[in-house]
């Protein structure tokens, strides 16, 4: 058995700042190049490529609340590019993690397009969250592909004011009765993830 079998694996909590170094490292090395990624133009030059790619590969590998931590952390222009070559699929997640500011300035960043797609996977309470900082005409979109039932949970959750207990209120629950064990609560929960 070799040393590195030996070795534990960090955990999430111990690998996050590692990740934010190195983050932070890559994205401060890509800025010169920082106007080509934005526009999706190739890096020529080999190291900086490199670079792009290892970015790439550690973002995709976090969670959208890391990512989250990671661009809250980021001077803008990192935070620019970061943005960009985060994750697609999981723009919605992460806007939802930032703070205000954050969200303001990522939202910004973002046509109506790359909005209607972040916000496409979303539970209605969470799209409720996020519908005060959207433009309303991509609220008004995303609303027109939602079912009735979901329509009416986003309107209800928008109806409160921010600091309401309705305002934050999640659709999906679980009412359990007062006879029924945990082992069995929790058995029906893995069933459903």
């Amino acid at each position: 058995m070799s040393i590195e079998e030996n070795t534990p694996e960090p955990d999430k909590t111990e690998r996050m700042p590692l990740d934010i170094e190195r983050v932070h490292a890559l994205s401060e090395a890509l800025l010169p190049v920082a106007e080509q990624i934005e526009n999706d133009l190739p890096v020529e030059d080999e190291t900086l490529s490199a670079k792009l790619v290892e970015l790439i590969a550690v973002l995709h590998e976090l969670h959208p609340a890391d990512v989250a931590a990671v661009l809250e952390s980021l001077p803008p222009k990192e935070r620019s590019m970061v943005w960009h070559l985060a994750s697609p699929e999981e723009d919605g997640e992460v806007l939802l993690e930032v703070s205000d500011a954050v969200r303001e300035t990522l939202i910004e960043s973002m046509d109506k397009e790359e909005l209607l797609a972040a916000v496409d996977d979303l539970d209605a309470d969470e799209l409720a969250e996020l519908a005060g900082d959207l433009p309303h005409q991509v609220v008004y979109e995303a609303l027109q592909t939602r079912d009735a039932e979901e329509r009416a949970q986003v309107q209800a959750a928008m109806s409160y004011e921010d600091d309401q207990v309705g305002a934050i209120m999640d659709f999906e629950l679980v009412s359990i009765r007062a006879d029924v064990a945990c082992e069995v609560v929790l058995r029906y929960l893995r069933r459903f993830e």
